[in-house]
């Protein structure tokens, strides 16, 4: 009874180990990005007004901002470049119903939900979806993905005649971090596709 008593105490020992370094490397991930050039976002709803004021910090050239409605129309869109911006939206001409309004940066996508009733507007919630970070070195691309769902995530990689040349799957990870070196492909273009969730993202890469 006592050694298997010993034994439980080590397993969990061991698991709660794993848990303080797993939740050190999702921390020191979360970390590195927030440190990149991320846009610094406030987005501020004045009801009575019907109207949203939006300010960004930091912006990069790869800032997108779309405004859409329920049926995923796209309302408004714009890319910005600025390293400051500013905007009103007047929504007094919407109908009531739910709308949504997404900045999409190199690192991250922020989509809030908006409703608009009885000549109000009110921010419902706010969604933060961090986006693989992809790097280059030499012939070789490295990706690594905060996956804190732990949701499937299948990585592809097609040739510029769009055959497939690389597929994996990679479940039950909340850390998913793959290299793919090209010092021995073809000359050509590639594309490495990540798709998680109902999300799907691409990095071209060049063979020379």
């Amino acid at each position: 009874m006592f050694v298997v008593s010993l034994i439980s105490n080590l397993k969990l020992d061991i698991m709660k180990a794993l848990l303080k370094i797993t939740t050190v490397v999702a921390f020191m991930f979360i970390a590195a990005i927030s440190m990149a050039k991320e846009p610094k976002l406030i987005l501020t709803a004045y009801s009575e007004a019907k109207m949203l004021v939006l300010e960004l910090e930091n912006v990069s050239n790869n800032t997108y901002i779309k405004f859409k409605d329920a049926q995923d129309n796209v309302i408004y869109a714009e890319s910005v470049s600025d390293d400051l911006y500013f905007k009103k939206f007047n929504l007094k001409e919407l109908t009531d119903g739910t709308y949504f309004f997404e900045t999409d940066g190199a690192f991250k996508s922020t989509i809030y939900s908006i409703k608009v009733e009885n000549n109000k507007l009110i921010i419902l919630d706010k969604k933060e979806i961090v986006k693989p970070f992809f790097r280059e070195v030499d012939s070789r691309v490295f990706l690594n993905l905060l996956n804190l769902e732990k949701k499937d995530v299948m990585i592809k990689i097609h040739d510029q005649e769009s055959r497939l040349v690389f597929e994996e799957k990679v479940t039950e990870e909340m850390i998913v971090e793959k290299t793919f070196n090209f010092s021995d492909a073809y000359e050509g273009n590639y594309t490495i596709s990540v798709l998680y969730g109902d999300k799907s993202y691409d990095k071209d890469f060049v063979v020379n």
